[in-house]
């Protein structure tokens, strides 16, 4: 007799119902961080009536980026940086020096999350700080122009053009890393793909917080975690991503870095994502597909981790191995 499985009943939205749940399999620190970001989560109030122009996009994110800046700026005043706004070819970004001073040569750029839309290098300073503090290294963050403001090949145009100011001043290409998270590791991805692509000197080293690799969703776990994660909305991502690129291009490899080929001449990748986000299949479907076409790639996953947990629970056991193996990475790759 052959067992057939009753196919699931297809839904837009999965229930979002046991979101406040957590795991006594993540540290006690994590437990307690995570208790109080759930409960400013819950503050939000969940809307299916997306912007639909660029002016309603606009006041959405200034709203996001009120409500981002006071939840981040007390980590940003312990950790106590050098910031100063600059611009890296044309680009607006903020560099972050370390409290005391950079204690290790090269330097990294940081391309920030939003899903696209939103939040600024000022309202993401935190992951910015917290990078530099824990690796001892010069931080650019990069203020890109953000969709639907401009395109996909408008952002990544910016960081490589960001990217060819710091060779220009005299940096070399194995001085220089680069990271993002969530949107911001799309964005690297695509960036890098389309700079070996032009035969560019490739960066020492990428890391990958979380990235989004795939703009089709269609990854198992956008539904399989969707009721646990209580960050990312698939409805609202949806809406992002169309600012950011037609659906028809988005198994375009410089749109959804999962679609690329990693050859020689990429550099090596260390990607890191939680199990309790909807985008954890990203994160393990593009380290399969950098893997199996000729690149270099380490995957960390962390047990009951939310979206982005980096930045979002420093501090925390989970937080602080992530941010040491890291620094691990630039030291191995960086000169």
């Amino acid at each position: 007799m052959t067992a057939c499985a009753t196919p699931a009943v297809e839904s837009n939205e999965p229930p979002k119902a046991d979101a406040l749940w957590i795991a006594d399999s993540v540290s006690p620190e994590a437990k307690t961080a995570m208790t109080a970001l759930l409960a400013l989560v819950g503050q939000v109030q969940p809307s299916t009536d997306y912007p639909k122009t660029p002016a309603e996009w606009a006041a959405g994110r200034e709203q996001v980026e009120q409500f981002t800046l006071a939840f981040t700026q007390p980590l940003v005043d312990t950790l106590s940086p050098d910031v100063s706004e600059i611009e890296l070819g044309g680009v607006p970004a903020l560099k972050v020096v370390p409290n005391g001073g950079a204690s290790k040569a090269g330097v990294l750029i940081y391309v920030h999350g939003g899903g696209f839309t939103n939040l600024s290098a000022r309202s993401t300073l935190s992951g910015a700080a917290l990078m530099a503090a824990k690796t001892g290294r010069v931080v650019y963050s990069l203020d890109y122009t953000r969709a639907p403001d401009a395109k996909w090949d408008e952002i990544a145009d910016q960081v490589l053009s960001a990217y060819a100011a710091l060779l220009a001043d005299g940096k070399t290409a194995n001085q220089i890393g680069i990271f993002g998270d969530s949107a911001g590791g799309t964005i690297v991805a695509a960036s890098m793909l389309k700079l070996r692509d032009k035969g560019g000197p490739m960066p020492a080293a990428v890391v990958l917080q979380s990235p989004v690799s795939d703009l089709t969703l269609s990854g198992d776990t956008i539904r399989t975690v969707a009721a646990f994660d209580p960050a990312l909305d698939v409805g609202y991502a949806r809406a992002r991503f169309a600012q950011y690129a037609s659906p028809s291009e988005f198994t375009n490899p410089y749109v959804s870095p999962v679609y690329g080929t990693y050859a020689a001449g990429f550099p090596p990748v260390l990607i890191q994502a939680g199990t309790r986000e909807i985008v954890l299949s990203d994160s393990v479907r593009l380290y399969q597909q950098i893997s199996k076409t000729g690149g270099e790639a380490v995957l960390d996953v962390y047990e009951g981790m939310p979206h982005v947990f980096q930045s979002l629970l420093p501090g925390t056991p989970e937080s602080d191995t992530a941010y040491a193996r890291s620094a691990a990475f630039w030291d191995e790759h960086i000169e």
